[in-house]
């Protein structure tokens, strides 16, 4: 059974197995990074499934909203990555569920989940699938081209 957990402290979560290629590091970001980051708005998160980490992501509803034309109300959904050895066995189908759920239950206000993607990643035809919109809007981040999408929260 997948659950997600919300992280008090991100430095106490291991990531000794946890692996993720380069590639898809530079697209989603560095684990500890995601689980450490420290400021107004930025609730961290592990996936776990039977007690062990599979995945990371954080829940963002600072200044970001504002850089991609979200409400103030809206979250944005950051740095979501599964471990490359549970990718492609529906662990994201089954995440994606729990997250709005979340949302829903301790951001009431909240009416849209917003994430942005790399246009160079693959990532972008599975969000597709799971209901997310892409807003034809693109924002740059560093050196990266980021395409924002968005999810009614149901």
């Amino acid at each position: 059974m997948i659950t997600i957990e919300r992280v008090e402290d991100g430095n106490s979560i291991s990531l000794e197995h946890y692996e993720l290629p380069i590639k898809q590091m530079i697209f989603s970001g560095h684990p500890r990074h995601i689980l450490t980051a420290n400021r107004a708005g930025y609730d961290a998160f592990v996936i776990k499934e039977e007690g062990i980490v599979i995945g990371i992501f954080a829940l963002d509803s600072g200044i970001i909203l504002q850089k991609i034309g979200a409400t103030i109300n809206d979250v944005y959904l950051r740095g979501l990555s599964i471990n490359h050895a549970h990718q492609g066995q529906g662990k994201l189908t089954a995440v994606i569920p729990l997250i709005e759920n979340y949302v829903k239950m301790h951001m009431p206000l909240a009416e849209h989940l917003y994430l942005t993607v790399n246009v160079k990643n693959e990532a972008y035809y599975a969000f597709i699938k799971l209901g997310f919109i892409d807003q034809k809007k693109s924002v740059r981040q560093n050196f990266q081209q980021l395409k924002v999408m968005r999810k009614e929260i149901k």
